[in-house]
């Protein structure tokens, strides 16, 4: 249902996807065609397996996309998925990653999915990819070791701390593979604010009464002074003043600000309370700096809407010196001027000024432009 959902959005029709899995080898054989669920129209993608392989591990995987002709972050994107889905199962079934195979997800469908996940979401190229909550079904489900219940154990790892639902009919509705995707390609998240531009569906194979079958996939489109951000919080009273101090210097450029403010903590211990501003792209990364380069043991994150104005670095000559300002735009007048601190202490070292008196002269320069 992904893949397909993904073919609508992107307009790749039944021949192109078909050349593409051809270019790759495997014994897959795709038929792309649009279909009704319900009331409802939308892309229907049946695969064909010509080749079933009963046990595969992760270094079969590893093999098998090595031999593949892609894009290298296509590939490598795919690894990643495959190595959360192994580790999902390998804490269903308590056992090293490494000693897992893959049972309920057939080998060439998962490779199929996960790849072809990665190819299109590499041609769409989105800023970011996000998911709501997820309906995961509910009843029983067949499988190599008995019947299960719904979610399947690899399905309770993987989405683990995201938020889920059950509604509609007594069915798998979020199989390991479709979290596996959700974990390894997107994040948590309500539907940011931005212009709606394209919706792409792909249909189920099962027809259920009164629910109609299928994924939806909708394109928004930023802004260019409206971005929805995370807002990570948390604060310590055991990190020295250093090691926050710090903080700031790694997430430069990862980050979009950073504020610490004093606080008091439990036992009338001082402490400091953190807040970091990102975006989604960047959440994970930051997190995990977070983690290394701190004393705290968890941290509180959230989506935030922001509104921005426009704004443009400029250079100026002042005496002959370069200086540098950012101005600010509210439907396009210039509403905010502000010279960079570091062009006002280094143009007041060159001309023997004092540091108030170069940020005046690289105004007054701006406002001679």
């Amino acid at each position: 249902m992904t893949v397909a959902a993904l073919c609508h959005l992107a307009g790749v029709s039944g021949p192109e996807l078909k050349k593409k899995v051809d270019s790759w080898g495997i014994p897959v054989e795709v038929n792309l065609k649009e279909e009704r669920r319900g009331e409802f129209s939308g892309l229907y993608l049946q695969i064909k397996i010509h080749d079933r392989l009963p046990e595969v591990f992760f270094t079969d995987i590893q093999d098998i996309l090595g031999g593949i002709s892609e894009k290298k972050e296509v590939k490598e994107k795919t690894l990643e998925a495959f190595q959360t889905l192994f580790k999902a199962e390998a804490e269903a079934h308590g056992l090293d990653w490494r000693r897992v195979h893959l049972h309920e997800a057939g080998a060439w469908d998962a490779i199929f999915d996960l790849l072809a996940t990665s190819w299109l979401l590499d041609e769409i190229s989105p800023s970011e990819v996000l998911h709501g909550p997820v309906n995961l079904g509910a009843g029983q489900i067949p499988s190599s070791h008995g019947l299960l219940p719904v979610p399947a154990p690899a399905v309770v790892a993987l989405l683990r701390g995201r938020e889920v639902f059950s509604s509609g009919p007594s069915s798998e509705l979020t199989t390991p593979t479709g979290a596996t995707i959700l974990k390894t390609f997107a994040l948590p998240s309500r539907l940011p604010p931005g212009r709606l531009s394209k919706e792409g569906r792909g249909l189920g194979t099962r027809s259920f009464p009164g629910f109609p079958n299928y994924l939806r996939v909708l394109s928004i489109e930023e802004g260019p002074s409206q971005r929805a951000v995370y807002e990570l919080e948390f604060q310590v009273d055991d990190a020295p003043g250093e090691l926050l101090g710090g903080l700031w210097e790694l997430l430069e450029g990862k980050a979009l600000d950073m504020v610490m403010v004093p606080v008091y903590m439990k036992k009338g211990r001082p402490g400091v309370l953190l807040r970091i501003l990102t975006g989604a792209e960047n959440l994970r990364e930051v997190q995990k700096l977070v983690f290394e380069n701190t004393t705290t043991i968890g941290l509180r994150f959230s989506l935030k809407e922001r509104v921005a104005l426009e704004r443009e670095r400029l250079e100026v000559a002042v005496d002959g010196e370069k200086a540098f300002l950012k101005v600010s735009y509210l439907e396009g007048r210039p509403v905010n001027v502000a010279p960079e601190f570091s062009s006002c202490r280094e143009l007041a070292e060159r001309l023997k000024i004092s540091i108030k008196e170069a940020c005046r002269r690289i105004l007054a320069q701006w406002r001679e432009k």
